[in-house]
């Protein structure tokens, strides 16, 4: 069983970095997952390499314990990987693959939601002050609050009114039942 100390300090820093749990389990854990990678590699160079990118694999995706980083390990020695750079290969053609759907062709992914910058803001501020007929956005920001005010004082005469037009508050036709 090696100490603490004496386990390499990039490999430490890379669990670390993953925020990896640090109970009293994980320096055996680390010792296990390099001495099965010191037997399935050429060196311990590699071996050492190869829990660097599981570790920083399961950080990049959103794994939270040391068995993610099991299971990255197993399968890699699995697919009998022996360097860093056939995992790397293997992680990057994994990717081609996935990202194909079928017959070929790749997947559609939803692209997310981008919150609006201040000047797209402005841009469409001025966009709206145009077609709606207003000098400039504060007269715009003015008539519009005008409205609104005006909605609000006649809203109880508005819901009045309901039953005698067929109308809602807010103008669409009642449903008529027969």
């Amino acid at each position: 069983m090696i100490d603490k100390e004496k386990i390499n300090p990039q490999i430490l820093k890379e669990w670390t970095a993953a925020k990896l749990p640090k109970n009293k389990y994980f320096v055996g854990d680390i010792n296990s997952y390099l001495s099965s990678l010191e037997v399935a590699t050429k060196s311990n160079l590699e071996a050492r390499k190869i829990l660097i990118l599981a570790i920083r694999a399961t950080k990049s995706e959103g794994g939270h314990t040391s068995a993610y980083v099991k299971n990255k390990i197993e399968n890699w020695v699995a697919n009998n990987l022996k360097t860093a750079a056939e995992v790397g290969q293997y992680v990057e053609d994994s990717q081609k693959i996935q990202s194909k759907g079928r017959y070929g062709q790749p997947i559609k992914q939803e692209s997310k939601i981008l919150a609006p910058t201040s000047d797209e803001i402005k841009q469409q501020n001025e966009r709206w002050t145009k077609e709606l007929g207003y000098e400039n956005v504060e007269a715009m920001a003015k008539g519009t609050h005008d409205i609104l005010i005006n909605l609000r004082k006649t809203r109880q005469e508005r819901l009045a009114n309901k039953p005698k037009t067929g109308l809602t508050a807010n103008g669409n036709q009642v449903l008529k039942r027969f």
